[in-house]
């Protein structure tokens, strides 16, 4: 019986539309396979094996630079701190410092925003901004300005900007070339 497809094992039973049973024939339903597997042969046919083709360089891909996100802040009318959101291609916190020092844009002034600190020149100040951790909880922020001689209001911008993309407990030291203060966390509100 080996070899041999009874009518039993190759019939199957399946509904027409009118819902009256209907039988495949067993010649047709032991023909289906071997229809199958000819197509399949058939369509790897003239496919000749070949080497390795040259194409030419690699591709180049240009990967856009991320984003680095951090907070500006500057005074608002009734003395308080703001945070301006900024966006940098460059380290976040040495870009906000930097936009810090350089002051507020048009666009920032015109909607009520000034700055404690004295306005400095881009090239004043670009290369002399650092920002390093000294600990697990304290930051520094190296600036290529006089730090002593800064209101606190103006060193409140400069601690609150320097850690705006740090966690709430970190610390700030400021340094500048003329002394450190020691200007502990961010406050925004009013003081004194």
């Amino acid at each position: 019986m080996s070899g041999r497809v009874t009518r039993s094992a190759t019939r199957s039973a399946t509904r027409s539309a009118t819902g009256s049973a209907t039988r495949m024939r067993p010649a047709a339903a032991a023909g289906l396979p071997a229809a199958l597997l000819a197509c399949a042969l058939l369509a790897g046919c003239g496919i000749k094996p070949t080497g390795v083709v040259e194409s030419g360089a690699p591709a180049r891909v240009k990967v856009d630079t991320p984003i680095q996100r951090s907070l500006v802040y500057f005074v608002d009318p009734d003395g308080r701190l703001l945070p301006s959101a900024q966006e940098h291609a460059s380290d976040g916190v040495y870009a906000g410092l930097l936009r810090l020092l350089m002051g507020p844009t048009e666009e920032e002034k015109a909607a009520g925003l000034r700055t404690a600190l004295p306005r400095y020149e881009f090239k004043e100040v670009a290369a002399g901004i650092r920002v390093v951790a000294t600990g697990q909880e304290v930051i520094e922020a190296r600036l290529p300005v006089k730090v002593g001689s800064l209101s606190d209001l103006a060193r409140r911008q400069v601690v609150c900007t320097a850690l705006s993309t740090s966690a709430s407990h970190v610390r700030a030291v400021l340094v500048g070339t003329d002394t450190t203060v020691q200007a502990g966390r961010c406050e925004t509100g009013v003081v004194g």
